[in-house]
């Protein structure tokens, strides 16, 4: 048999009321805790709810840059003059400045602001509709040329006197998009067409009627306008065709001082009344 130890202790009775060491957290886990009532009042929060009686947070509202008021005369003269329906969806798509190269006959053109067209023009549009404007893919950079060493002309020859005519480049040919422009002084013009050149990267609205359509518009060069843009598409109701497709319209509104108030669709105002006591007067003439 093995051999046992005897442990003999000697009870100390002074130590019965003297400090023990604070047992460890891990051997007190399962130990048990009064409660106390009274102090668990005095700690109770009296504004608590449950989780799922607080407020929803706020839904981030969309802030839509550059909103603009909508053009005047626009819903209550202009579709209706235009034959579509009055509650169109407006696009605003840009601000600019109006240029002599828009005006000017040579040109045959207006040009719309590329970063207007690339975000909020082109996101309106079908993919038949980007082919034809030629917008459906972004146009590569221009490769820049490289130097070329320039060497001295050779002196010139009875033979080379004559001027050689160098042909100019052209450009590929694009049909375009058909648009109309919209002005409250010269409403509506012809059908014209909106396409991008391949060489500058612009996009201009171009076409025969473009140079009788600027002339009678509100805006000169150096005025400020804006440029709005608004289609009627097909719809059917139960078999029941309410409305046919239409163009795209370029709503082009001056915003200057002196930009027009009413529009060539409006109806002409009325006659300041008349007194006929002072016509009377006049007819019978001056008293004796």
């Amino acid at each position: 048999m093995g051999k046992r130890c005897v442990v003999v202790v000697v009870y100390d009775p002074e130590q019965q009321h003297a400090k023990r060491p604070r047992p460890n957290d891990e051997e007190a886990g399962g130990a048990l805790v009064p409660y106390n009532a009274a102090a668990a009042a005095q700690h109770v929060v009296e504004d608590a709810q449950p989780l799922n009686a607080a407020a929803a947070a706020p839904e981030p509202q969309l802030v839509v840059e550059d909103a603009q008021p909508e053009p005047p005369c626009l819903r209550g003269h202009v579709l209706h003059a235009l034959g579509l329906r009055g509650d169109l969806p407006m696009h605003f798509i840009d601000k600019k400045t109006v240029t002599s190269t828009d005006l000017d006959a040579h040109q045959n053109r207006f040009r719309l602001p590329s970063e207007g067209v690339l975000e909020r023009l082109r996101p309106l549009l079908t993919l038949e509709e980007l082919h034809a404007a030629n917008l459906l893919y972004d146009p590569e950079p221009r490769a820049k040329k490289p130097k070329q060493l320039q060497l001295p002309a050779p002196p010139e020859t009875s033979t080379s006197s004559e001027k050689v005519v160098k042909k100019k480049k052209r450009g590929r040919v694009h049909g375009g998009l058909p648009v109309r422009m919209v002005d409250l002084a010269a409403g509506a013009s012809w059908e014209l067409r909106l396409s991008r050149w391949e060489s500058s990267h612009g996009t201009i609205v171009k076409g025969e009627g473009y140079l009788d359509f600027i002339r009678r518009c509100s805006f000169k060069e150096n005025d400020h306008v804006e440029i709005w843009a608004f289609k009627q598409h097909y719809f059917r109701n139960f078999g029941v065709i309410m409305c046919y497709d239409s163009v795209l319209h370029l709503f082009i509104v001056k915003k200057d001082s002196g930009a027009p108030k009413t529009c060539r669709y409006c109806p002409p105002p009325a006659p300041a009344p008349v007194d006929e006591s002072s016509e009377l007067k006049l007819l019978a003439g001056p008293s004796s």
